[in-house]
């Protein structure tokens, strides 16, 4: 995976503190672009120098008589005005791998994607060159190997060798939120009821203090018959009471059984005050705050503990959808004693994790992979069988072993025959093997 080119010792000399990171909420249809500098906590970029106006359109526009690119609300304009060739679907063409016409002309999607990118990143100009950010990290709805793939060509088309590149999913932004605010905000559990979609999403955090490291949790529920009023034409009174009661419905059950200390309400989707009844239900022995940057924000927080580890998140694991849940390791022999040699480490997001190691067979042409839940089930012994080695003495054959995941249940590992020394020269024979977990 593109993230596994993270430096080992990136971080030494630093504190989190005195990282430059930029924190993305990309979608297909608009990013929010947060940044943190040395000694400062994450702040918005508005695309209106006069009010918060954070969401930009997640779209280009290709001037008709020149060949000049706009994006975001300029591209929008363009394109009402006739003056420009509008192109949506950044995002999901890159995802795709589809090309995207423009006017009799085709790109490529990854390369838009790419510029679209580097035009918002511009937009740090005032405040910090793109070239000096230490890290980017793009929180997204849902991480697979299509999104890590497209997003990570289109980072490297940016041209910043410095920064380096991380994926996220939302619930892990909220995480990184959460705990970095004051921790009587997140003393009991915390409820995100996030609108910027087609419908209501609803992101509960809670921390079970019990366990060392605290171990986190984001439970997620979506709510389709909770949706956006319409925007063609201005919703009538009583469309709006519908929607109030339908979300007060949504949150009450949510909430049910459970002792939350903040809410926070995020999206367009809460334009217009239409949820009065609901707020005065919400706001009972609860501070409720309403915005729309949480994600970016806590992509920030996200970089600095990526490059720098410890610091606001020691103490705490979260346990997300995207985490590896099972440690896996090779049992081995070292001087005669049973050893445990880890590979993978449970806890870590299935597209960050890999390792790389050598060991020499003790059998002719097989090791065992040890693979131990975190769940409480079974450990398992999984016997990986390396087909046509050569017969050589019980270690005299030294194997290269690389493991890592394809995705959040399958450990891809990799070996080759490094022989031994001139008394038994390297085949250099390869094998790969995908093992479910």
């Amino acid at each position: 995976m593109f993230l596994d080119y993270r430096e080992k010792h990136r971080g030494e000399g630093k504190k989190g503190e005195d990282v430059a990171a930029a924190g993305l909420d990309l979608t297909d249809g608009g990013v929010l672009l947060s940044y943190c500098l040395p000694g400062r906590q994450p702040e918005t970029v508005s695309c209106r120098a006069d009010e918060e106006q954070y969401r930009i359109p997640a779209v280009l526009a290709r001037c008709a008589e020149r060949d000049v690119w706009l994006f975001g609300e300029k591209a929008l304009e363009a394109s009402e005005n006739g003056e420009a060739l509008l192109v949506s679907g950044l995002l999901e063409h890159a995802v795709r791998r589809q090309d995207i016409e423009v006017g009799e002309e085709r790109f490529e999607a990854v390369g838009l994607l790419s510029l679209f990118l580097k035009r918002v990143l511009s937009l740090l100009a005032p405040s910090v060159r793109a070239e000096r950010l230490d890290a980017i990290v793009f929180s997204v709805e849902q991480v697979t190997p299509q999104i890590l793939e497209a997003l990570g060509e289109a980072a490297k088309l940016l041209g910043l060798p410095k920064a380096q590149i991380y994926v996220i999913g939302r619930a892990e932004s909220f995480f990184y939120y959460n705990i970095s605010q004051p921790e009587e905000l997140w003393r009991r559990d915390v409820l995100l009821c996030d609108f910027t979609g087609s419908h209501l999403r609803t992101l509960i955090f809670m921390a079970n203090r019990k366990t060392t490291p605290v171990a986190c949790f984001v439970e997620e529920k979506d709510w389709p018959e909770v949706r956006p009023l319409s925007r063609e034409k201005e919703s009538e009174e009583n469309e709006k009471i519908f929607l109030d009661r339908r979300f007060q419905a949504a949150v009450g059950e949510v909430l049910e059984g459970r002792s939350v200390s903040c809410v926070y309400l995020i999206g367009d989707g809460f334009d217009g005050e239409w949820y009065q009844g609901s707020l005065q239900f919400l706001c009972q022995d609860r501070r409720v705050f309403l915005g729309s940057n949480l994600y970016s924000k806590g992509a920030c927080y996200a970089a600095r503990q990526r490059l720098v580890p410890g610091g606001i998140s020691d103490g705490y694991a979260f346990l997300g959808k995207d985490m590896l849940k099972a440690n896996v390791g090779i049992p081995v022999t070292v001087q005669g004693q049973d050893r445990y040699l880890a590979l993978l480490d449970a806890g870590v997001n299935w597209y960050e994790v890999s390792a790389e190691t050598e060991f020499l067979l003790e059998d002719e042409e097989s090791f065992s992979l040890r693979i131990t839940p975190l769940d409480g089930k079974s450990v398992r012994e999984v016997l990986v069988t390396l087909s046509g080695i050569p017969k050589r003495p019980a270690r005299t054959t030294r194997i290269r072993l690389k493991a890592d995941m394809t995705d959040v249940s399958t450990v891809r590992i990799s070996m080759e025959d490094l022989g031994f020394g001139e008394f038994f020269p390297a085949t250099h024979k390869f094998w790969e093997e995908n093992i479910e977990l």
